[in-house]
Parts: structure tokens; C-alpha cells; sequence
């Protein structure tokens, strides 16, 4: 058995083997007493999308994620160089920094007394949606966040799409003409999630 586990030392570069596990050693330390960092990060990221929606919010007039009016304001923002990091957040991964922006320092308060396994686990604004106390989640954006019916949604065909994404389209040539109008008729056709937008923010 020995000459086996000699045989196999030897095919392997064991001082390459102990560097990877000293380093390997070092990082696993460091992650633990920086465990709360990842979260950090994305925290401040968060609270400036938040300032960002408030600006938004400010120029478009509204306080409303789901209006038009917001919509077309923050996509204006988000294409301007120094906002542009912002538009490569993924949507799902920015939907849950509108459900967590508005508890943000109540959830930091709560992240840091997590123990460092669980900060290790969990430093993803998804993760957090899903791990944070609810009443901190629920808050969210003007009522975008309350927990929604459990009642199946009817199934939407191709045809029904086609002729929403047309009636999109005639809103918005409308909107040359007729801004004010066209936005209420906008507005009636957003879905309740403002990520689910027919024109990608």
C-alpha cells in the first residue's frame, strides 16, 4: 500500500500540490473574515441604482416604476456613459435590487449579523431576496413587490402578443403627436412588473 502512495507522490508535482493548497488555504482564509465584503459591493451598487430611480423618478415627474414616463427616463439614463454600468445589471438581477433598494440599510443591518458561512452564501442580491426577512423585502417599489395572487395567469398566445407589440408601436409614433395620451394608453398596457416591460429598459 505504501509503494502505492509513493508510486502516485511521485507522478504527481507535489511542491506545485502544496503551493495550490497553501494558496488554496490562504484564499478559503480570506474569504471567511472577508466574508461580508461580496455583499458590500452589491450594496453600493444598489443604493446608487437607487439614487439613480430617484432621479428618474425627478425628471419623468413620477414616482411610479411602471409608467411609461419612468420608463422612458431611466432607459434615457441608462445610455449615458456615466450611468452605463448600470444596463449591464441582467434583469432578473435587477429586479431584485428594486426589492431590496428601499430596506437596504435594515437588510445590511441584518447581513452583518448573519454568521460567515451564511455571508459566504449568500451575497447576491437574488440570494438576499430570497434569505432576508420578508417585511424588509415586501416594502419595495410602490406596491411593486406585494405578494401577487396565486391565481394562474391565462395563457397568452402568439396572436395576442402580435397585436400588443403592434398596438406598442402605434402608441409610440402617437407619442409625436400626442405625448400626454399616449402615455396613459401606455401606461394601461404595462405589465405589473416594471422588468417586464415590452421595450427593454
Amino acid at each position: 500500500m505504501d509503494a502505492i502512495v509513493e508510486d502516485q507522490d511521485q507522478m504527481l508535482d507535489m511542491k506545485e500540490v502544496e503551493e495550490d493548497i497553501r494558496e488554496g488555504t490562504k484564499a478559503f482564509t480570506k474569504l471567511q473574515s472577508h466574508a461580508a465584503e461580496g455583499w458590500q459591493h452589491w450594496s453600493i451598487a444598489i443604493k446608487g441604482f437607487r439614487a439613480l430611480r430617484s432621479l428618474a423618478f425627478s425628471q419623468a415627474q413620477t414616482n411610479d416604476v411602471k409608467s411609461y414616463a419612468y420608463r422612458q427616463k431611466i432607459s434615457e439614463l441608462l445610455e449615458l456613459k456615466k450611468y452605463s454600468a448600470y444596463a449591464n445589471i441582467d434583469k432578473q438581477t435587477r429586479s431584485a435590487c428594486y426589492k431590496l433598494m428601499d430596506s437596504l440599510e435594515e437588510i445590511d443591518a441584518w447581513y452583518i449579523g448573519l454568521p460567515a458561512r451564511e455571508q459566504l452564501r449568500w451575497q447576491h442580491p437574488e440570494s438576499i431576496v430570497k434569505h432576508a426577512p420578508k417585511r424588509l423585502i415586501a416594502g419595495g417599489m410602490k406596491g411593486h413587490n406585494k405578494p401577487r395572487d396565486k391565481k394562474k395567469k391565462p395563457v397568452i398566445d402568439a396572436e395576442i402578443e402580435r397585436l400588443r407589440s403592434l398596438l406598442v408601436k402605434a402608441c409610440n409614433s402617437l407619442a409625436k403627436f400626442d405625448q400626454d395620451r399616449a402615455h396613459k394608453l401606455l401606461d394601461q398596457m404595462m405589465p405589473d412588473d416594471p422588468d417586464d416591460e415590452i421595450e427593454e429598459i
